[in-house]
């Protein structure tokens, strides 16, 4: 087998492996670059792969097929730019949910998958036989891979870590006996920018922001992606043990319907409601065939009159909602949840959204954890999965795996060839 990692040897995001014998060429996410948070109007560097992309070389070796870890853009943003009639391979839930953010966005096409992952349920392209499973991530339904092609064995993590509510996943990956002595382990290092960083768990979190809603005596408003679904489930339950009614949009709701019943969702938990954003409301109506998104929740709506009252609310929100805020809610001795990643706050809309409530003497805290690895995750990982060779991707500081692990981490650059 020959590895190539076409972009992520030297930064986070925008991932892009390959993967091919002498039969198949197998591509593992599709990623936009994120944004620098340092640097931002840096240029960003052209993915450049042969057969991929619709404007791509052609040549006799056609890729068979794009497998996705997760749906978050910095692993499938160029899923539109590709070659029709490449076969795309991906979990049921994380293609709805993107397609999901498809129809309320208007960014991007919907996809359709040739097959869905699902897992520890191999599946076999020409002579490569790849192993999904799945893994704890801040995505619902993200995977890691086994990659198994004539005597050889690679592992691939995606994104993963193991502080979140499904850290058993993460483990079971590492620990099973299946998994080890891999001729090489594919793993990413976002967190490996210093060496003993250690991760609040979601359940720590989860203790924070209940104490941020009992000593907030208004509404609080909790500013996190619709789609961080361990995220929404924490502050669904400090929301719940602090009395206060959960509260999401009709695109949150949306999303949630493609999950399963015990997680908060209005139709299933009668103490979460959903409100409707104005001009998001409006849009869906004016498009094709989307007004049905919105009235599938119409029941599970809190009226105008309550939602302008109400100082018991948590509530999902999103920077394009402040409008919403202004002339719908009680924002008066309110709080803000920021739960997202710090770079984003250097957003030009984020900034307006949080000096509005800076403006008017709302407490905000910052309550977060990552989505990835801690170091002795990664460490543990290693241990027991006993690779012989290691390369670090997602990562801008791969040193640091060198200095962990010694000489069995590849040095290894975006666009060169790696025979296993």
């Amino acid at each position: 087998m020959k590895i190539i990692v076409h972009r992520g040897t030297r930064q986070i995001g925008g991932s892009c492996i390959e993967i091919c014998t002498d039969q198949a060429r197998i591509i593992f996410d599709i990623g936009e670059e994120l944004p620098d948070k340092y640097q931002k109007e840096r240029e960003k560097k052209l993915l450049v792969v042969d057969d991929l992309f619709v404007n791509s070389k052609t040549t006799d070796r056609k890729i068979d097929g794009i497998i996705i870890s997760h749906n978050h853009g910095d692993h499938i943003g160029l899923i539109d730019s590709t070659k029709e009639g490449i076969p795309l391979f991906i979990g049921k839930i994380s293609a709805d949910v993107h397609n999901i953010i498809c129809d309320f966005t208007s960014k991007g096409n919907k996809i359709k998958a040739h097959k869905y992952i699902e897992h520890e349920k191999p599946f076999k392209i020409k002579d490569i036989v790849i192993t999904p499973y799945l893994v704890d991530h801040s995505a619902y339904d993200s995977y890691a891979f086994m990659i198994e092609s004539n005597g050889k064995k690679i592992l691939y993590t995606g994104d993963f870590r193991k502080h979140g509510a499904k850290g058993k996943l993460s483990e079971w990956f590492y620990k099973n006996p299946k998994t080890h002595n891999a001729d090489v382990l594919i793993i990413e290092g976002t967190n490996l920018y210093k060496e003993n960083y250690v991760a609040e768990t979601e359940n720590q979190i989860g203790a924070r922001a209940l104490e941020f809603m009992k000593k907030t005596a208004g509404n609080v408003f909790v500013l996190q992606s619709s789609a961080n679904i361990d995220r929404l489930v924490q502050m669904y339950i400090a929301a719940k043990h602090s009395n206060r009614l959960f509260l999401v949009d009709i695109f949150t709701a949306n999303i949630l319907a493609q999950l399963p019943d015990n997680i908060p969702n209005p139709k299933t938990f009668k103490d979460v409601k959903v409100f409707y954003p104005y001009w998001l409301t409006q849009r869906m109506f004016k498009e094709e065939n989307k007004s049905h998104l919105a009235y599938k929740f119409s029941q599970y709506k809190l009226d105008n009159e309550e939602l302008n009252q109400r100082t018991d609310l948590c509530v999902l929100v999103r920077e394009n909602m402040l409008s919403d805020i202004q002339k719908k809610m009680n924002y008066s001795k309110s709080g803000v949840i920021y739960s997202k990643w710090e770079g984003y706050k250097t957003d030009k809309k984020v900034e307006t959204f949080l000096d509005f409530f800076r403006k008017n003497n709302s407490e905000i805290e910052s309550i977060h954890t990552s989505g990835h690895a801690d170091t002795d995750t990664i460490k543990n990982f290693v241990k027991y999965s006993n690779p012989k060779k290691i390369i670090p991707v997602h990562t801008e500081t791969p040193e640091i795996y060198s200095k962990l692990f010694g000489d069995i981490v590849g040095n290894i650059k975006d666009g060169i060839e790696y025979i296993v």
